[in-house]
């Protein structure tokens, strides 16, 4: 079975409604270049936070897929983009992760280019290169748009940020604007793992049935609350599902969770204590919800868990990321993540919220450790011939109607124990893979 005959397969076992997934998806260098092309060269990916280029020269080299970029505010005070690559001979000519440049030599032939991207020198110009036109060799420049102060960039995109976000920004304004907006507390942590990363992008789209078997320790020891999603709780109005959020264009593009905590011990917002007042009628929602879980295609995840620690007899606060799945392969991945803090927190609390994450989802944290172990096995046992004959499923069905009071958009249902959450990963995935393929 060729690989085309094998995702043709999926696409209509996703049509039918049975979706079966190859296992030979997940670790096959033909799929992962397609997805190189077909995904991560036509998405908006997240980059970073603007306070992590907070003056004019600041950058940072951020990726999307394997391509490095420079992200750069230039002396014009805009936040632009560059692959990181000379346009004379290809060499990096940024080594750096972080730092403030008003120009960019090239370490091979010295070629420089200033911060908004123009080649502004060349040795020898006058000399052996009189016909070179400076205005076409500078460096080459990417999309770069924000929304808030989170910058995504994109190599080729069909749809503004905006447009690309679609339905997602109602719940993503829960978040990162009703809350006074949220800040990053440090810069990304980086490790890498052994496993493809569709699996973490699926997983974080809200796959509440794996965290009361994979992650039962961190509620026994008491590291989250049992009315935490490391809990089980029988399916009910303190818990909702949002699946099938839509772009502009009709693709779905994201799936979130949320709960909301019973009872006054543990504050809304998710666990932080904000004195916000809203006109805006989400705000009533903000309130009352002490948890999240989220994906945005393709490989942006968030999760915020009130009432969590590192530790029995330490003090107690929000578990709070955002993180990228950046694919090096088939089978190996960078997980970038970023604590997160609304604007206004105290540097102290921030500092108690970033313990806690890294505890928990830090390159030893303890559910870290819980996934990643899994998701290497599952990687290592789809790279041989047999796994394309091996399929797997999201057959999980809620056994309760979407809610017709609820305001938003997507699929909302009050419950989290099924897999239709997933399938909006998936489905956008096929999509994007076959495109007109027939």
């Amino acid at each position: 079975m060729s690989v085309y005959d094998m995702l043709r397969k999926m696409r209509d076992s996703f049509s039918n409604q049975q979706y079966e997934i190859p296992l030979k998806v997940i670790n096959d260098y033909q799929i992962y270049e397609l997805e190189l092309e077909k995904i991560f060269s036509r998405s908006w990916i997240f980059l970073g936070f603007e306070e992590e280029i907070p003056n004019i020269g600041d950058y940072m080299v951020r990726y999307i897929g394997p391509d490095p970029f420079i992200v750069i505010r230039g002396d014009d005070n805009r936040i632009r983009a560059f692959f990181n690559s000379c346009r004379h001979r290809g060499s990096m000519i940024c080594t750096s992760e972080y730092g403030n440049a008003r120009k960019f030599t090239c370490p091979y032939h010295g070629w420089s280019y200033d911060n908004k991207g123009k080649l502004i020198g060349v040795p020898l110009r006058d000399r052996i290169y009189k016909n070179l036109d400076m205005e076409k060799w500078g460096l080459i420049e990417i999309n770069v748009e924000k929304y808030e102060n989170l910058i995504f960039g994109s190599e080729s995109p069909r749809i503004s940020l905006s447009e690309y976000l679609g339905e997602a920004k109602y719940y993503l304004d829960i978040i990162f604007k009703l809350t006074g907006g949220m800040r990053p507390v440090n810069t990304p942590l980086k490790f890498t793992a052994d496993f493809n990363w569709k699996i973490g992008a699926e997983n974080f789209s809200e796959d509440r049935l794996h965290t009361v078997v994979t992650h039962k320790t961190v509620a026994d020891f008491g590291f989250a609350s049992p009315v935490s999603r490391f809990g089980y709780i029988t399916p009910g109005t303190n818990e909702v599902s949002i699946a099938d959020l839509k772009d502009t264009e009709g693709k779905v593009i994201g799936a979130f969770g949320f709960r909301f905590t019973p009872g006054e011990h543990i504050p809304g917002y998710f666990g932080f204590r904000i004195n916000s007042t809203f006109k805006d009628p989400r705000g009533n929602l903000l309130k009352k919800i002490s948890h999240t879980v989220f994906t945005i295609f393709p490989n942006l995840s968030g999760f915020i868990a009130a009432d969590s620690s590192d530790g029995s007899r330490k003090d107690r606060a929000p578990v709070s990321l955002l993180r990228v799945w950046q694919p090096l392969g088939p089978d190996k991945t960078l997980i970038q993540t970023w604590v997160i803090a609304p604007k206004n927190t105290s540097d102290e609390i921030a500092k108690r919220v970033y313990e806690i994450t890294v505890s928990h989802f830090g390159p030893g944290g303890a559910a870290e450790q819980d996934d990643t172990s899994i998701w290497r096995g599952i990687t290592q046992v789809a790279r041989g011939n047999f796994s394309k004959m091996n399929t797997t499923n999201l057959k999980a069905e809620p056994d309760l109607p979407p809610l017709e009071e609820w305001e938003g958009p997507g699929i909302v249902r009050p419950m989290q124990f099924h897999e239709e959450c997933q399938r909006t990963f998936w489905r956008r995935w096929i999509m994007e893979i076959l495109g007109d393929e027939k």
